[in-house]
């Protein structure tokens, strides 16, 4: 059962009428039996084995570990092997299901053998969860969960499951309490959810189809390469981000609230800035589970004081802030399962975040000699460009089966650009070539302006909703019937079209 489905309409009005009708301590079993329920419709459903591994090796450990603690000498060492035990076990069962790319490369004749049994469902993201759940335990930031049934609610919350957020232990106590039916919690997961069909269907869809025909024909005109090039960051985004809008407002329906996995990326001003705003939920897991215990380590305090000591304090504190960098971009390319992303997205974020590090100082100092003014619209405009620019590149390694294909892409598209391949008459054939009628680019266009109004909106009055709110009535009902006909008329969706797979889903 796809998300952008009816009947996953009909599964959330059923289960927030269980939900309501439920005594609030029994809440959180609807939300279980619900969860459970939607595995099955929306998996292969053997595979929730995996999950129920996954969260009986962290019960056991955290609980046995927080009895162990109390105790002296051994009680300690107990508590590492029991936590050391359990991230290897969820780390080791994610890498044999899913790490399949990275096998191949690794062990010789990997790709000759047996087809491994398919992953569970959200595989990356719940191993991720209940990683950082052992974690919290262990550093005592949290207290573990003494029912295994809430702590199973935790890992497979439905809404979350297929493309996250990847959510906190702390951060979703509201699974377990009971919740009053409450109008603005159903309205303003209503208008998240459809605000997510508009972008999936209506807009990344759409996209999908443009940037699918030029891809399968290399060595295009210049015109259809960069059509295609610039597109496809924003089908990526309107296909998570609208996924993650479905998610968010699926859990406001439950009065449950999911932790922001995206805050307007393409207003960024910076690569470094991009990635505090696209895909919050990792990057902040990895920071607090990879790179600040990295950098606590005995021998990276060793290491950084030498480099402070041999290169001074600017350039050491670089060196150490680039090699504890450089393995958490690691850790992230290695998440998303294949070389193609250690190699074409890891190492060169990595190496532009690095980059843009080092010269930052000598920029600025450029910038006041060309009195350049960072202040106004038009330097705004161009850094948002050229981030713009930088993250197209790497999303092109998301798009490409593997590395030779992405660079081909690259290649034969910066080719055609300084070769001059550029014939403006073919815009009147895109049509053919790429399969989008006239009306479609229209619909395109007018939905990436309605992107960046609702994105200015944000900016400055915390959601687009909550300005909408405020509206008299007729303009409130206006915007939402509107945008709901949008979605019903111009929606690709229907008995002989197939949503694609959300493209985070994969992961």
């Amino acid at each position: 059962m796809s998300i952008v489905s009816f009947w996953f309409l009909v599964f959330i009005c059923a289960g927030v009428i269980l939900y309501y009708t439920l005594p609030k301590s029994w809440q959180w079993v609807g939300l279980l039996v619900m969860s459970i329920l939607f595995y099955f419709m929306a998996a292969v459903p053997y595979t929730i084995v995996y999950v129920l591994v996954s969260v009986f090796v962290a019960y056991l450990a955290t609980n046995f570990a927080f009895f162990a603690r109390f105790q002296s000498g051994r009680g300690k060492k107990i508590v590492c092997i029991l936590g050391i035990l359990a991230i290897v076990v969820n780390t080791g069962l994610w890498f044999v299901l899913k790490g399949a790319d990275i096998w191949g490369k690794l062990v010789p004749g990997f790709n000759n053998a047996p087809v491994l049994p398919v992953a569970a469902l959200g595989m990356g993201y719940y191993t991720l969860q209940i990683i950082g759940y052992i974690l919290d335990c262990f550093m005592g930031n949290a207290l573990p969960q003494k029912n295994p049934l809430k702590l199973f609610l935790f890992v497979c919350f439905f809404p979350q499951l297929i493309t996250g957020p990847i959510s906190r232990y702390g951060q979703l106590q509201g699974l377990y309490e009971g919740h009053e039916l409450s109008y603005k919690n159903i309205a303003f997961g209503a208008q998240r959810i459809l605000w997510g069909f508009f972008k999936k269907l209506v807009l990344a869809e759409r996209v999908g189809i443009a940037v699918n025909a030029v891809w399968d024909i290399q060595g295009q005109d210049a015109v259809c390469l960069w059509f295609a090039f610039l597109l496809y960051p924003i089908q990526m985004y309107a296909d998570f981000s609208g996924c993650m809008d479905i998610a968010i407002g699926t859990a406001e329906c439950f009065g449950i609230k999911l932790p922001e996995n995206f805050n307007n990326p393409f207003f960024s001003r910076t690569i470094q800035e991009f990635w505090q705003r696209w895909h919050i939920t990792l990057g902040t897991w990895a920071k607090d589970y990879v790179l600040y215990p990295l950098l606590k380590t005995e021998g990276m305090l060793r290491f950084s004081k030498a480099a402070k000591k041999r290169f001074g304090k600017r350039y050491g504190k670089f060196i150490t802030s680039a090699v504890g960098m450089l393995v958490l971009w690691l850790v992230m390319g290695i998440w998303h399962g294949g070389m193609k992303y250690i190699v074409g997205v890891s190492m060169w974020y990595w190496f532009l975040l690095m980059l843009g590090e080092l010269c930052s100082p000598g920029l600025k100092r450029l910038n006041k000699i060309l009195k350049i003014n960072e202040e106004c619209f038009s330097w705004h405009l161009f850094q948002s460009i050229r981030t713009y620019m930088i993250y197209a590149v790497g999303a092109v390694f998301f798009r490409a089966v593997n590395i030779n294909e992405a660079i081909l892409f690259l290649r034969n598209t910066i080719g055609a650009f300084f070769k001059g391949k550029w014939n403006f008459d073919i815009i009147f054939e895109l049509e053919t070539i790429m399969g989008l009628s006239g009306r479609d680019w229209i619909i395109v266009l007018l939905s990436i302006v309605m992107l960046v109004l609702v994105g200015l909106l944000r900016q400055n009055a915390d959601y687009a909703r909550c300005w909408v709110e405020k509206q008299i009535l007729p303009f409130r009902w206006g915007i939402w019937l509107g945008l709901f006909l949008f979605v019903v008329i111009y929606g690709k969706y229907g008995a002989e079209y197939n949503a694609v797979n959300f493209i985070y889903q994969a992961f």
